[in-house]
């Protein structure tokens, strides 16, 4: 598997060799909020989708293959009962950049969640993550400061979105079974 540094990287690198400049973070975040309603990516539907959050007339079929090996690995770590899920973004860039991926990559989240459309009422506090992912989408960078604190923030909200997207994943997958979800 690949690191998520480098995961990054390689999806960058894609996504401008298509000719397109959206954000790496974006697109993952896209992907897993579709998988987390359970959805099946429909050949069809995902490449009009894919085309039009990358500005691209079609996706060539040398990044639809990486954007498929990114959603089955991503949903694997989803499934993985060791929590190995992980964020895909750049944590080269200072503070100010960091954010904005994150914030991209919360509102790409969002934006595939709706695009599966999970069509399931949810717990009130999985309702809750949902707000709060939507809040971090808004997050304006030109207010973030360099500094110990900062970083730490950065990384907190992180966490908090890591979570929250395997707790969302976790209760529609068990929503869809019929088996309610575990409680701990």
């Amino acid at each position: 598997m690949t690191s998520e540094t480098n995961r990054f990287a390689l999806l960058a690198n894609a996504i401008l060799a298509a000719g397109s400049r959206a954000d790496p973070s974006e697109l993952h975040g896209f992907i897993c909020g579709v998988l987390a309603t359970g959805a099946i990516p429909d050949n069809d539907r995902w490449q009009r989708e894919l085309a039009e959050m990358l500005d691209l007339a079609a996706v060539s079929e040398g990044l639809n293959r990486e954007l498929l090996q990114l959603a089955a690995e991503s949903r694997k770590q989803l499934g993985d009962t060791a929590f190995s899920f992980r964020l895909v973004l750049c944590e080269d860039g200072d503070i100010v950049e960091r954010t904005l991926a994150l914030g991209h990559w919360c509102a790409g989240f969002l934006h595939g969640y709706g695009v599966g459309g999970a069509g399931v009422k949810i717990r009130p506090t999985s309702e809750e993550a949902l707000k709060d992912i939507g809040a971090i989408s808004q997050v304006d960078a030109d207010h973030a400061e360099e500094g110990e604190e900062a970083e730490q923030q950065l990384l907190e909200l992180q966490e908090y979105v890591r979570v929250a997207v395997l707790n969302i994943f976790t209760e529609l997958q068990a929503g869809q079974s019929g088996i309610g979800p575990t409680v701990h």
